[in-house]
């Protein structure tokens, strides 16, 4: 029986989400208020109403027409499934308020019917709801007057009157009740879906960004450029990688890659510093940037020798692997955010250009470092000399191999 209800609740309601919850709302409800009209003529009966029995049977067309409702959903006939909902809670109102009267306490339906129909409009019909509640708060004045003037259709006792009263008041009271528990668990599922929908923002947005940047951006819209007098930032480069892709098959490559890169990003996450961004397969990370870093150029160079490390380990178990090489340098540049729509932190400046040159002036296996990075590293890791060695746009430049 349960399955079968739920399956006439959810009839058509494969919608995406924000649509789909309002079709099974009118399903919902037009099964409540199916359930509400069903017993109402044996209440009659039983209480031994007066009324024109062809009246009550009356009843079946208001419950064919909820039927109905749930028969164009299924058929994907939203917009119509509404309008026949509306029209038929309309003319039910007015028929057993003017047939039953006043004393009957059936008009309280219409407090349970304006609250309902914010449960089955959605945004894309949003246009029907003003329609719709003018109606309502029209015809509850109407029956108002009507009751005023005019008597029930129906002959009933006071005491029977008194009974339906009673009935109605405990109908009326349920229907409110369940709507706002139905309200209140579907605000707090949205709230929680909300709520997990920031974390995953959050958490995609802080694989692009910083946290610092993160949160300026979150909080601002906007992130402003930064320049900082000593960072260190280190490039690496597989040597052989180009020749390699060229007779290796590509899915293969990638993965060993991405391997490579996520083993990296562990590294430098250990010693609190920033990946900035991988070009092929060249990979870049700074330590200093976005918050100032103590001993940024030691750990950077700790850094880079677990990374070399990582590549040896690798190369021992195939020699066929590539090899790497790291070129360091430590200086002033400015960092910031480029871009609208794809957003990316980035470094700008002499600094980067100098890192990326001793990379490409360093050996296979080798860290390659500026005097700028051996004055501070000097007193942490022994450190080779190799002299002055020229490198494009900036000349000879005394360099130093770490270990």
């Amino acid at each position: 029986m349960l399955a079968l209800l739920k399956s006439i609740i959810y009839a058509a309601a494969d919608l995406y989400a924000h649509r789909r919850r309002y079709i099974v709302n009118a399903n919902v409800f037009a099964v409540i208020v199916i359930a509400i009209t069903l017993p109402y003529p044996f209440i009659y009966l039983y209480l031994q109403v007066d009324v024109d029995p062809w009246i009550l049977a009356g009843s079946l067309i208001f419950l064919g027409a909820y039927a109905g409702v749930i028969l164009f959903n299924y058929l994907k006939l939203h917009t119509l499934s509404k309008l026949l909902f509306f029209a038929a809670a309309v003319c039910q109102l007015f028929a057993i308020c003017v047939i039953f009267g006043k004393e009957t306490g059936l008009d309280q339906f219409f407090f349970a019917a304006f609250v309902g129909v914010f449960f089955v409009v959605d945004r894309y019909q949003r246009i029907l709801i003003i329609p719709a509640l003018a109606v309502l708060t029209g015809e509850y004045l109407l029956i108002q007057y009507i009751n005023e003037y005019m008597g029930p259709i129906a002959r009933i006792s006071p005491e029977t009157a008194q009974t339906i009263h009673y009935i109605s008041t405990g109908a009326v009271f349920s229907l409110l009740g369940a709507q706002c528990l139905y309200f209140y668990w579907g605000n707090q599922r949205a709230e929680a879906e909300l709520e997990n929908a920031r974390h995953q923002s959050d958490r995609l947005l802080l694989n692009i960004l910083p946290e610092p940047i993160a949160d300026e951006l979150k909080r601002t819209g906007s992130v402003e450029p930064v320049e900082h007098d000593s960072v260190t930032v280190v490039f690496t480069d597989f040597v052989g990688f180009t020749a390699s892709s060229e007779t290796r098959n590509p899915s293969d490559l990638l993965r060993e890659l991405d391997d490579c890169f996520s083993a990296f990003d562990a590294i430098i996450e250990k010693f609190g510093l920033e990946k900035l961004k991988t070009i092929g397969d060249a990979y870049m990370f700074a330590g200093g940037v976005p918050v100032d870093l103590s001993e940024n150029a030691v750990r950077c160079v700790q850094a880079a020798k677990e990374i070399v490390a990582f590549v040896d380990e690798r190369r021992a178990k195939n020699e066929r692997f590539w090899q790497i090489r790291v070129g360091v340098h430590t200086g002033r540049l400015v960092a910031g955010v480029i871009g609208r729509k794809k957003f990316i932190y980035d470094v700008w400046g002499d600094t980067v250009n100098t890192a990326s040159r001793l990379e490409a002036a360093g050996e296979p296996g080798r860290i390659n470092t500026s005097a700028e990075t051996y004055e501070l590293i000097k007193n942490n890791f022994p450190c080779t000399y190799r002299g002055e060695i020229g490198v494009k746009g900036k000349g000879p430049l005394p360099m130093y191999f770490v270990g």
